[in-house]
């Protein structure tokens, strides 16, 4: 991996994908201080959730990318401390950050995790944004597709890759297409935040997490789609239960998490739902929807893309199930508001 140098301090590089991915989590910590602080007095804990997301979320994404990945470190040790060498995997991150926010709330620093993670919730999705922005000074997060038409051989559509021949190829730019997505899922989560995220709820329904679990909904379906397109995607290659391989090693770790995370997302407030309206047979068919996404997404986009090639179709494919599996979610989510904020 070609990482471009910014400047040299004391014979020491600094990588201009390094110092944009710093300026990411600096505005993300003064977005969600400033945010948290607009409905609570202190803001330690957003202080702490700061520096313990931030050290749990690069030894989990260390971590993962080590374990799925270990051919590229000489041994786990080094993939801890040495960051000049192999890369990270963004759930790594999300896990650390909810870690630590579950952390601050053991401190008694924050009442609930979900009123923390909400004013994190644009911060997060803006930092996700200037990582997948950081490619731009080196070659990951390219796509496998080829962009052979002239007039869109240009960013924010494609990015040249050359050879050790001299040759250039272009690539689909997923890392930066991905990015301009994420910049306006950090404004859509931004507004509803200051909009929507006090909603009264009806009862047996959570106040609290909604911006979260909205960011986190929103940045799955587009991960799901994107991490598809890239050549150097994390795969799940295990190493202590090598028999899994046969069925996980064409799987992406990022999708795999992402799918995961709708479906805990779901199961929430599917409860909650059924909890505040008793069951109903939009509850039903919700589920059955969620289900037609994931056979859409895994059958019909990812298997068929891998097998046939056929870009255009399954991914247009997936992109329309993620859509529609955003839409069951928000769904399930405006029967559990009161009606009078409806």
């Amino acid at each position: 991996m070609i990482n471009k140098i910014l400047l040299t301090v004391a014979d020491r590089p600094i990588y201009a994908s390094a110092a944009m991915i710093t300026l990411g989590i600096f505005l993300c910590v003064l977005l969600t201080l400033a945010l948290y602080r607009s409905r609570h007095r202190s803001g330690a804990a957003v202080m702490v959730l700061a520096v313990l997301g931030f050290v749990f979320g690069v030894l989990f994404s260390r971590f993962l990318h080590w374990y799925f990945n270990a051919e590229a470190y000489s041994s786990l040790g080094t993939a801890l401390t040495d960051y000049s060498t192999g890369s990270f995997c963004l759930p790594g991150m999300l896990l650390g950050v909810w870690l630590a926010a579950w952390i601050v709330k053991k401190l008694g620093l924050t009442e609930t995790m979900g009123e923390l993670l909400d004013a994190a919730a644009p911060g997060m999705a803006l930092l996700i944004a200037l990582i997948r922005l950081s490619a731009l000074f080196n070659t990951t997060c390219r796509s496998r597709i080829i962009i052979k038409t002239p007039w869109i051989q240009f960013l924010p559509f494609a990015t040249g890759l050359t050879d050790t021949a001299g040759n250039v190829t272009y690539r689909l730019a997923t890392f930066f297409l991905e990015a301009l997505l994420l910049f306006a899922v950090a404004g859509s989560v931004f507004v509803f935040y200051k909009e929507k995220s006090q909603r009264r709820m009806r009862k047996g329904c959570p106040r609290t997490g909604n911006a979260a679990r909205y960011f986190v909904l929103l940045y799955a379906a587009i991960e799901i789609v994107a991490d598809s397109t890239r050549y150097d995607s994390p795969l799940m290659h295990f190493r202590l239960i090598p028999v899994l391989n046969q069925y996980s090693a064409f799987i992406s770790l990022a999708q795999v998490f992402a799918g995961f995370t709708v479906l805990g997302i779901l199961i929430k407030l599917s409860i909650c739902s059924i909890r505040a309206n008793r069951f109903h047979l939009y509850h039903l068919l919700s589920w059955i929807g969620f289900l037609f996404c994931l056979f859409g997404i895994g059958k019909l986009g990812e298997y068929n893309v891998q097998r046939y090639a056929t870009y255009v179709r399954c991914y247009s494919i997936m992109a329309g199930c993620c859509l529609l599996m955003v839409l069951i979610v928000w769904g399930i989510y405006k029967s559990c508001v009161s009606r009078r904020e409806l």
